[in-house]
């Protein structure tokens, strides 16, 4: 059995130190997790254990085989992200595999520029899909207030853009936008959006800060090559770029990671990219 410390790192903040090494380690996994993983975030739920992500990673040098961490790195800044990855490179042993999943900053804006087309050739439909792409270019790096515009977005109805919102963001979006429609049915949604809406108040430069600091917002962004370039940067090599059922990590699919269990990929938006140690 894994045995481990727990001991108080601040406030609100935890480290651990582990006395005997991890195998796989699932960092910033938020509520998608494997029980065969050893997985951590910084607000865990059950089955989770805290960590510091902007800390020094909590593992002994070379006492982890595989890493995985999706969608964590682009709330970082573009100054500390070689640092998160040299953490992952110090404690995969050699050999070890390293999975970064991100938002694929190419893949939207290429759409965001098919959409932009669309919209100028005044393509039925094209004013909401542009409008949704805006969102997905900007809204999470620029918000200041939570759920920030896309929010908004998302509360109005009718949703014209559903069917490519549900396209890019897969089944947690869809769940999302069932949701208000329950509320709608419900005849709550109406005061949803009045609060989101009509009743949202200009934030304070304090206030602006204390939430861009709170880490729901989008610190930087990466396409297949500025990931390259960042994971060789720290040491990685034999670094590609991979499908979401594709790894090389052993029986990766089984895990339900970045597919759940009906095979629909989690987060169609991605980037998936290896490296190894």
């Amino acid at each position: 059995m894994i045995k481990y410390i727990l001991g108080r790192f601040s406030q609100k903040k935890y480290i651990i130190k582990l006395l005997s090494s991890y195998k796989y380690i699932n960092l910033g996994c938020g509520s998608t997790f494997h029980k065969d993983w050893d997985n951590f975030d910084l607000f865990p739920v059950e089955g989770v254990r805290p960590i510091d992500l902007l800390a020094p990673l909590p593992f002994e040098n070379e006492s982890v085989k595989v890493c995985y961490s999706s969608h964590v790195l682009e709330h970082f800044t573009r100054s500390y992200a070689p640092k998160f990855l040299a953490e992952i490179y110090r404690v995969l042993r050699p050999g070890g595999v390293v999975r970064i999943v991100v938002p694929d900053l190419e893949q939207i804006a290429r759409n965001y520029i098919w959409e932009l087309d669309a919209a100028v050739a005044d393509v039925p439909g094209s004013k909401a899909r542009h409008e949704w792409m805006t969102m997905e270019l900007l809204d999470q790096m620029t918000r200041s207030f939570s759920g920030g515009f896309m929010g908004r977005l998302w509360v109005m109805r009718p949703l014209e853009a559903r069917s490519l919102i549900v396209e890019r963001l897969g089944q947690e979006a869809s769940n999302w936008i069932e949701h208000f429609d329950m509320l709608m049915t419900q005849g709550r949604l109406d005061a949803l959006i009045k609060e989101k809406v009509y009743d949202q108040v200009e934030s304070t430069p304090e206030e602006v800060s204390l939430f861009r600091s709170s880490g729901e917002v989008h610190q930087w962004m990466y396409d297949s090559i500025s990931l390259k370039n960042l994971l060789r940067e720290v040491g990685f090599n034999q670094i590609k770029k991979c499908a979401a059922d594709e790894s090389s990590i052993p029986f990766f699919d089984k895990y339900h990671l970045d597919k759940n269990s009906e095979g629909k990929i989690r987060k169609p938006d991605s980037l998936f990219m290896e490296a190894i140690k």
